[in-house]
């Protein structure tokens, strides 16, 4: 692997606000000097993700091979880590270009959509995530705990994509 070499990332952070208190959303813009196809590899190779995901214990691909509508994520947090274990749906697959996942919980549905475009020198990489409180209760909780859930979600999807980014840059170029 050639010498790592200072990797900028820019990131804006868009909140979207209407009528509705849901979904909740998150939107955040990322550059990368990586390739679409390097940012695809990154996102197709789950079972890498633990590498740079440090609460992530296990991921894997079933079926195993390329990220196809249908295809599940499964990934398994550390032990005593805050992160949970979750199963992610893809629900559109058009590499390099598109990614978009489902998580199907008993509290909640998210989705996350990964657009990724190049221009410049560089690969954007758009990525919008939508959580759904599902019952009553969790639709309360989601409205009292709103400021808090929010920022929460953000954070997450900039580490995330941050860390996969890094796996892309890093791991993945072609060379």
């Amino acid at each position: 692997m050639a010498a790592s070499r200072p990797v900028t990332r820019t990131w804006r952070p868009v909140y979207v606000a209407g009528a509705m208190p849901f979904p909740l959303t998150a939107t955040h813009t990322f550059s990368t000097t990586a390739s679409p196809a390097a940012v695809w590899r990154a996102l197709e190779s789950v079972d890498l993700w633990p590498k740079v995901l440090p609460t992530m214990a296990h991921a894997i691909l079933e079926p195993a091979g390329p990220l196809a509508a249908g295809t599940l994520i499964r990934t398994r947090a550390v032990p005593n880590s805050a992160a949970a274990d979750l199963t992610y749906r893809v629900a559109a697959a058009e590499a390099p270009r598109h990614l978009a996942l489902v998580i199907e919980d008993d509290d909640y549905t998210a989705e996350t959509d990964y657009r990724i475009s190049e221009g410049d020198g560089e690969t954007d990489v758009v990525v919008t995530t939508k959580l759904n409180p599902k019952g009553l209760a969790q639709t309360v909780r989601f409205l009292l705990w709103r400021a808090r859930i929010t920022p929460a979600l953000s954070a997450s999807v900039h580490e995330r994509t941050q860390a996969l980014l890094r796996l892309a840059e890093e791991n993945l170029a072609p060379g």
